[in-house]
């Protein structure tokens, strides 16, 4: 058994309260590849890797915002609205994805981006009792289906 699937295993058995938080060197990694992502749907460079990228990052921190309010965190509106606009963006912009084949997104769905992104940076501020791991690979789930379901 590999030393990975070891503590995979190890940390789903502890108590809530025993599993670690996310390093802040793995905090700040994740901010920068988001806001990178972010800057390269700006400036028209993304791939189409790119911003399958970027849709699952939006899915992880729209679970984290999910699990954090379970486990009795306070959060705003505002946020949940920002969270929930990046999400509705991502049907029109995987329909002109196929139409076109290229990444495209409006100035709407980047201003969209730009807000949720500064909500993100506080979603994993907040990581508390592996809610940004569990987060993580529910939305890799997600992707691995929408990807899937996604012609050629």
């Amino acid at each position: 058994m590999s030393t990975a699937h070891k503590h995979r295993r190890a940390s789903v058995g502890l108590p809530k309260f025993w599993r670690p938080k996310l390093a802040d060197g793995v905090k700040l990694d994740a901010k920068l590849i988001h806001h990178d992502l972010v800057h390269r749907l700006e400036t028209g460079t993304a791939t189409v890797s790119d911003m399958w990228d970027w849709m699952e990052t939006g899915f992880t921190y729209s679970q984290m915002f999910r699990l954090l309010q379970e486990d009795g965190v306070e959060l705003t509106e505002e946020a949940e609205a920002a969270i929930a606009a990046q999400l509705d963006s991502y049907g029109a912009i995987c329909k002109r994805l196929r139409a076109w084949r290229k990444v495209q997104l409006t100035k709407a769905e980047l201003e969209t981006a730009r807000v949720a992104t500064q909500v993100f940076d506080g979603l994993i501020d907040l990581d508390r009792n592996g809610i940004a791991v569990a987060a993580a690979q529910w939305s890799m789930r997600q992707m691995a289906q929408i990807r899937k379901a996604m012609p050629g």
